[in-house]
């Protein structure tokens, strides 16, 4: 008897505990998903720069909130489940180990290991428990440079944040382009919380200046993988995954053929495609018939990708993040025009 009411009491707590979380999945999740937004775009878009700028930045943020507005709900809360939480973690193991052992980018490790989740599934190596897009999740965790995130521990402790939220974030955002890598920011942005407060100043690691010819060539390559992104994604049926980040790998890895000088000037295009890519995972459903808004999301984030600052150039998930912001954008300024309903949504 005392052991039967032990079990029943661990089961008890364990349900609430389930519950509780549960819970916050259904009624945290929306308000601290746009707080971070809201925090991102401020610290990432407005210091140090011309009214002109801060202006643009304004008018784009007035489209980001109305777009959190229009997509921001959860309809039914959900549980914790502890696979999601592994499968994160070993996807920004993953990219640490082929930057600091395998000698790539961020940007190559993680297109490859999106690219080999999505294969690894096709060809049936992958448990059917686990999802490409939860690799592909860790992955953008694991892109965190060692300035922000001193150690590998770190990044592991950035990638549980991220594996919760991901798993919580279910029926949260279904079908936005750039909800992955907002999952993996938010771990990455509270584990660098939590480094601050042992001690870890981190130093923000400069990014290079993009002007002249090639800030329009920046533009022009985003514009591009969000359309062709999209295009693998939905009409032709490859799914999100793939569609990211296959072209993005093979874009990333064959800049290596070229010479040292050419590789300096091809990697900020390689990474507006990465980046935009994930703008261009949007679904169709989200769309809702409104193609032309696809070259405008890959704008938008050309434009916030040669506008960020260095505040947070580093944290993994940036350019997710940068990309939710673009489709939130240009969600809220569509809201004007027609639409078709919007039916249902996958669930990526």
């Amino acid at each position: 008897m005392a052991q039967q009411a032990i079990d029943l009491a661990q089961q008890t707590n364990a349900s609430s505990i389930s519950r509780w979380l549960s819970g916050a999945g259904k009624s945290l999740l929306p308000a601290g998903c746009c707080l971070l937004v809201g925090l991102f775009y401020l610290s990432a878009f407005f210091p140090k720069h011309h009214a002109w700028e801060a202006a643009a930045f304004i008018f784009v943020g007035l489209g980001v909130l109305a777009g959190l507005h229009h997509t921001t709900s959860v309809p039914a809360a959900v549980p914790l489940f502890l696979d999601d939480v592994v499968h994160v973690v070993l996807g920004a193991l993953s990219v640490q180990l082929a930057i600091r052992s395998g000698g790539m980018t961020a940007v190559q490790g993680a297109a490859m290991v999106g690219g080999l989740a999505w294969l690894s599934e096709r060809i049936g190596l992958l448990d059917q428990r686990v999802l490409p897009a939860s690799l592909y999740c860790g992955a953008f965790a694991g892109m965190t440079s060692p300035h922000v995130l001193p150690g590998t521990s770190w990044v592991f402790l950035a990638g549980t944040i991220a594996g919760i939220i991901y798993s919580l974030a279910r029926h949260f955002w279904v079908g936005i382009g750039g909800k992955l890598g907002t999952i993996a920011f938010a771990g990455t942005a509270l584990t660098v919380m939590a480094a601050r407060l042992t001690g870890w100043n981190h130093a923000d690691p400069a990014a290079s200046p993009i002007d002249g010819l090639w800030l329009w060539a920046v533009f022009g390559v985003a514009i591009v993988a969000a359309i062709v992104t999209f295009w693998l994604s939905e009409p032709c049926k490859f799914g999100a995954v793939c569609a990211s980040a296959v072209p993005s790998a093979i874009l990333a890895l064959g800049i290596n053929l070229l010479s040292p000088a050419w590789q300096v000037k091809m990697l900020p295009l390689a990474t507006a495609w990465f980046g935009a890519s994930f703008a261009g995972m949007t679904s169709m459903e989200r769309l809702a018939g409104r193609y032309w808004m696809l070259p405008l999301l890959g704008l938008i984030f050309g434009v916030l990708f040669a506008g960020s600052r260095p505040r947070v150039h580093g944290f993994g998930g940036l350019l997710g993040i940068t990309a939710l912001v673009s489709v939130m954008a240009a969600l809220g300024l569509a809201r004007w025009g027609p639409t078709n309903a919007i039916s249902s949504a996958k669930n990526v």
